[in-house]
């Protein structure tokens, strides 16, 4: 495939039920550190968008392994979490700001490169001192063999609308923030986002 543009990057979110005492994630690591494998995370299942990110943060914080409990997809973890069958996940913002709002979720940190519009209170892992992002994206993608003067004009079309007030309102409406890159851009990024993703699937296949 021919990489085109990435339109938005939703950024994943530590966060923990509102029955649990953490405060912020230097809280919460502590506490991981002292009862390794105590505490639960839920996820979407195994080797998924919000399983990497939690192996993420341990390699980068170097907390020991915490214990997993696979789902059938976002909306089981998340409800895992709210039920405190698990205590800690990593979701997108849009997946679980109604939740944080009510009061039933919080954000200890967020896996964004900068802070969310939407929760401008919520540090980033940079920003805490540990070099990792992770994003639930969507980008457009073309054919390997499609011709260069095509691909040119979806570029530019692509780019128009990208940048366009409809899309902005869009996006903002469904909970997301625009987070368009060009094709030159986006192809660094999708390989970075692989390289991350590549070193966290074979993590887990260490961990067995």
């Amino acid at each position: 495939f021919i990489p085109l543009a990435r339109l938005v990057a939703d950024p994943v979110l530590v966060l923990v039920n509102d029955e649990q005492p953490y405060k912020t994630l230097k809280e919460f690591l502590d506490d991981a550190k002292k009862r390794p494998e105590a505490i639960i995370y839920s996820s979407g299942g195994l080797y998924g968008a919000t399983h990497l990110p939690v192996v993420l943060l341990e390699k980068a914080t170097g907390v020991p392994k915490l214990r997993h409990l696979p789902t059938n997809g976002g909306g089981p973890a998340i409800t895992a979490l709210l039920a405190n069958n698990a205590q800690v996940s990593t979701q997108t913002v849009s997946a679980s700001l109604q939740h944080i709002k009510a009061g039933k979720l919080r954000a200890l940190a967020s896996f964004g490169g900068k802070r969310s519009k939407a929760l401008p209170d919520v540090p980033t892992l940079k920003e805490l001192g540990y070099n990792v992002e992770y994003y639930l994206w969507v980008g457009i993608f073309a054919p390997k063999a499609t011709p260069a003067n095509i691909v040119s004009t979806l570029n530019g079309a692509i780019e128009k609308a990208a940048n366009s007030d409809q899309f902005t309102t869009a996006m903002t409406n469904a909970g997301l923030e625009p987070a368009h890159l060009n094709a030159a851009n986006f192809a660094k990024f999708w390989a970075e986002d692989a390289k991350r993703s590549d070193e966290a699937v074979i993590s887990i296949g260490r961990q067995g």
